[in-house]
This record gives C-alpha cells, structure tokens and sequence, in this order.
C-alpha cells in the first residue's frame, strides 16, 4: 500500500488536451503542454532570437519557427522552391512510371490549391489539406503519365477510392494485404525515410 501511494505521489499529472480558441478578431488563444526536450529547444530559440526579438513575445518565436517548418515541408512535399527551374517532358525524365517531376509538383499544388480535388455527386469538393497525394487521373498501368495535365491531388481517402473504383475493392484490399507483407520483410530504413513506410498498394495495380 505504501509503495502504491509512493508511486501515485511520484507520477506527474496528467497534460492537459492541446487548446486553441478564437479569442477576438485574427487573435486566437494556445495552450500546450510540452515536455523537457521542447522546452529547452524554445528557450534555444529565444536566445538565437535575443536580439531582435523580446524573450516574452513566445508568440512571434512560434510564429518564426512555423515560418522555418512550412519552408521545410513544402521543398519535401512538392518541391517548392524560390528559383524553380523550368522543367519539361524532356528534362529530368526518369524511368519510373511513378515518378512525379517537382516542376510538375509545383505546378499541381498550385493549380489545385493544396486541396484534394474530389468532387462528390452533388458538387461539393472535399475539404481536406492532409494526407494528400500526387494522384495520376489515368493509372500508371493504363498509360497514365506523370504531367501537370495527368496529375492531381487527392486525400488518401479518395485516392484509394478511385483506386477501388477502377480496379475493384476486393482486388485493392489483396494489394493493400501484398504491400504490408512486404514492408514487413524489408530490412529497416536508414536515414530520413521511416521504419514503418508502407509503398503504395497502387504500385502494382
């Protein structure tokens, strides 16, 4: 009994769920709980920032580091870049089928506006900006290419959708089943890639 109440003495309290509130026009309220590691990176920050901005404006430091992040992940996500080159059906061309030039990338995130592009029966576009992907309209194995014209971006929910659609459920689920078995046999990734990748069940399809 002792040691039991020792333990419940000694274990932090549980962290609050994450808060963000409207608090008045384009002003907004946050509260998170963060741990030692992410504390200590702020105050890192606030210090390279010392001189130019105040160590109590957490906000503007916030607002700095997401500038820093959304750079980051567009250059991953779709190649974007202030000095974009001029890419062509002839340049940077590669054997893969599957491969999606970054001039093509850019030019499809900004024609779609970083939103899936489903459309339902009665007109409404799907809303959703996470978990897109590069979606060929016509599949690879029916001679879909990889160009702004024959890209677009889709949420993984309507991508596997259409892909069910053209190749039917069932066959999409052995493929899902395949892809799994297969990640689950390969040797583990080095570097930025994740253990966990699974390719896409459509690469086969």
């Amino acid at each position: 009994m002792a040691s039991s109440l020792a333990d419940t003495a000694a274990s932090p309290p549980p962290a609050k769920p994450p808060r963000l509130a409207p608090l008045a026009p384009e002003r907004f309220g946050l509260q998170v709980t963060i741990d030692r590691r992410t504390h200590d990176k702020l105050r890192h920050a606030q210090n390279l920032l010392s001189h130019t901005v105040s160590p109590r404006d957490i906000a503007q430091v916030l607002d700095r580091a997401l500038d820093a992040l959304i750079a980051q992940l567009e250059k991953r996500k779709f190649a974007a870049t202030s000095k974009p080159r001029h890419g062509s059906a002839s340049n940077g061309h590669s054997k893969n089928p599957r491969h999606v030039p970054a001039y093509v990338k850019r030019a499809v995130w900004n024609r779609d506006g970083g939103q899936c592009t489903f459309v339902s029966e009665s007109g409404r576009r799907c809303e959703a900006r996470g978990l897109l992907e590069f979606d060929h309209i016509d599949e690879v194995a029916r001679g879909g290419e990889a160009t702004v014209a024959g890209i677009r971006l889709r949420c993984r929910a309507h991508s596997q959708y259409g892909a069910e659609c053209t190749f039917g459920a069932e066959f999409m689920r052995h493929k899902r089943e395949a892809a799994r078995e297969a990640a689950a046999r390969r040797p583990s990734y080095s570097g930025n890639a994740p253990s966990n990748f699974v390719p896409s069940p459509i690469a086969t399809a």
